[in-house]
């Protein structure tokens, strides 16, 4: 991002930040593709997915179209937690593994070293033994600020863990919609009398 467009959007965010829920929501939601943005991983041709065995949020095609849409140029495969390939087989190097396994889900004892040999650039979740010294981006939902946040509902949970995880990789999902509350009330009540001729 160069300086004038850095100078611009700070003066943008100062003056309109904070002026209604509408605007707070489009600038977070701004923020947030550029941060995921800027996770994106250069010189990308070969995907590894590992997928999670306690729910698959996002299909294998879905998960396809996403890590496609974000690297164009990229072949994507898919493996279980146990390491069996789903589709076509994984190529011995990729440039990035996306590793989806969840705390508590049967895996080998150093599959996720396995893993890490074979990508130039790895992204997880904080399960098992040693990845947060392995991967280069972790996702930890052990972490106490990120555990306060996270949904109680396992379905759920997967969902907005696989959501941070794919985000820490580069790749952006669809934004979901939030429904804000009507102001139309409370805009008509702040608005002064209407002066009578």
């Amino acid at each position: 991002m160069s300086a004038t467009h850095s100078k611009v959007s700070n003066v943008i965010e100062s003056v309109v930040l904070g002026t209604d829920p509408e605007t707070d929501l489009s600038m977070k939601i701004l923020k947030d593709q550029e941060r995921i943005r800027a996770a994106k991983v250069p010189n990308v041709s070969r995907v590894l997915v590992v997928l999670s065995s306690h729910g698959m949020v996002y299909d294998i095609e879905s998960l396809r179209q996403k890590v496609v849409l974000t690297y164009p140029d990229a072949a994507v495969f898919f493996k279980t937690t146990s390491g069996k390939a789903i589709g076509r087989e994984c190529p011995q190097q990729v440039e990035l593994l996306v590793d989806l396994t969840g705390p508590r889900q049967r895996q080998g004892w150093f599959y996720a070293k396995k893993l890490r040999r074979m990508a130039r650039f790895a992204v997880g979740r904080n399960a098992g033994l040693f990845r947060k010294g392995i991967y280069d981006r972790i996702f930890d939902e052990k972490d106490r600020a990120a555990g306060a946040t996270l949904p109680k509902d396992m379905l759920q949970r997967e969902r907005f863990v696989q959501r941070r995880v794919l985000e820490l990789a580069g790749v952006a999902l669809a934004q979901q919609g939030d429904a804000l509350p009507d102001l139309g009330g409370a805009i008509a009540m702040e608005l002064p009398a209407m002066a009578r001729t």
